[in-house]
């Protein structure tokens, strides 16, 4: 149910930081109409798209990535290089995808495997012009590592709908970084997402009472 607005949301960080949204929002609230020339925003159609996580939700944004940008890319080792061509990916390997990437999204599960999957040897392997998005779950990336990164001017700008800790503590240096969007797990929550959620609990209930087993059980 919640697929496709995830996958949007992944695609609205990215649109708000190649565009430059934010800064470009401030600058004519602050009357700094002018300063629109030093903030020159990144074309999506010659620029390459890492997703790793080619699961429910990585497979949902995967072909409505594509036409937006020159190349996509996509790391998941469960997922066969054949079914991501299919959704018009080129499977990658984690270390080629993050070098590759001029934008990085996290799509994949949260595990023992991926927990801070995304540290500070990952950072360091991305383009310095690329930016981070993580649309999945906050300990997928080490917060720490990640701030660090942007501060070092090592990755240039991330887009975060989780964090490590929710709500992010207002000591957190992420906080006054204008290269940084934040939003609180919520950026997927919108009427058709809540509605199609709600019917699909209340068609598992229907199920249940049938004796039929609902799909999506957690086993």
């Amino acid at each position: 149910a919640i697929r496709r607005p995830v996958a949007v949301a992944a695609l609205t960080l990215v649109f708000a930081l190649s565009g430059k949204l934010f800064a470009k929002d401030r600058m004519v609230r602050e009357g700094r109409w002018n300063d629109r020339v030093n903030h020159m925003g990144e074309g999506l159609t010659s620029r390459t798209l890492a997703v790793f996580g080619a699961g429910g939700i990585g497979a949902t944004l995967l072909p409505l990535a594509v036409p937006f940008f020159g190349r996509v890319v996509a790391h998941d080792p469960f997922v066969e290089a054949q079914a991501l061509a299919a959704l018009g990916a080129e499977k990658r390997s984690f270390d080629a995808a993050l070098a590759e990437a001029d934008f990085v999204v996290v799509a994949c599960p949260l595990t023992d495997e991926t927990r801070h999957l995304f540290d500070a040897a990952a950072f360091a392997r991305m383009k310095r012009s690329a930016s981070f998005v993580n649309v999945a779950r906050g300990p997928i990336h080490d917060e720490a590592a990640l701030a660090a990164a942007l501060n070092a001017g090592e990755i240039a700008a991330a887009g975060l709908d989780v964090t490590e800790a929710a709500p992010l503590a207002p000591a957190s240096p992420l906080l006054a970084m204008d290269n940084v969007i934040l939003t609180p797990h919520a950026l997927c929550w919108t009427d058709e997402c809540f509605e199609a959620i709600a019917r699909a609990a209340l068609s598992s209930i229907v199920d249940v009472s049938l004796g039929l087993t609902p799909p999506h059980r957690v086993a």
